[in-house]
């Protein structure tokens, strides 16, 4: 799917499905950056095979979300990108630095990971991690007569995936902090925004 046929889908229409299916799965930021423009959120993530998968929208009918809509209408009209590059304040200063930057598709990117550890958690990976490292104490026990390497080697994994079942939970929660409160700064800046920016200049440096 091209980048340009993406905008028309969010039309107005109150709900807008994808089903995209090998690199096109690639696109799943990018649309939902677009679709964050456009004033709609993503209600699903539905992976259909290892290469298909299905993105469901549905309109955002708060007022933030119709004036965020709104802007990027009038955004387009006056000639500016469809999709914006946000310079980060500098914490503690309020001030933008000039690095880092973070680009729409980085932010919808963002946004996906928080929904997903909102709705899922990390409990399933723990649960995952600390039956590999069992697994791996168990084998290391019945290979306990055979060749020394092959012991040391599950004794290892077992003590690798014990470390990881412990550490990502704190691990992950902060990168959730971090990352919430970045993404909540960004929606609150928009919100905030008023009017379209000026076009761009034409080829002799003027303004249109």
């Amino acid at each position: 799917m091209k980048e340009a046929e993406i905008p028309g889908h969010f039309d107005g229409r109150g709900r807008v499905e994808f089903s995209l299916s090998g690199l096109e799965a690639g696109q799943s930021d990018t649309i939902s950056a677009i679709a964050f423009e456009f004033g709609y959120d993503l209600a699903a993530t539905e992976v259909r095979s290892r290469s298909t998968m299905r993105l469901v929208f549905v309109r955002d009918d708060s007022p933030t979300a119709r004036q965020r809509a709104g802007q990027t209408q009038d955004r387009l009209r006056a000639g500016g990108p469809l999709l914006m590059t946000w310079a980060v304040p500098v914490p503690g200063t309020g001030q933008r630095a000039s690095q880092p930057t973070l680009t729409a598709v980085e932010l919808a990117s963002k946004r996906r990971g928080l929904a997903a550890y909102e709705s899922n958690g990390v409990r399933g990976l723990v649960v995952l991690a600390a039956v590999l490292s069992a697994g791996c104490l168990v084998l290391a026990w019945t290979l306990r007569n055979g060749p020394v390497g092959a012991v040391v080697l599950a004794v290892l994994f077992a003590v690798a995936l014990a470390v990881t079942a412990v550490l990502v939970p704190s691990l992950t929660r902060r990168w959730y902090e971090k990352n919430r409160r970045l993404v909540d700064l960004h929606d609150r800046q928009r919100a905030g925004a008023v009017g379209p920016p000026p076009p761009p200049p034409d080829r002799f440096g003027q303004r249109g």
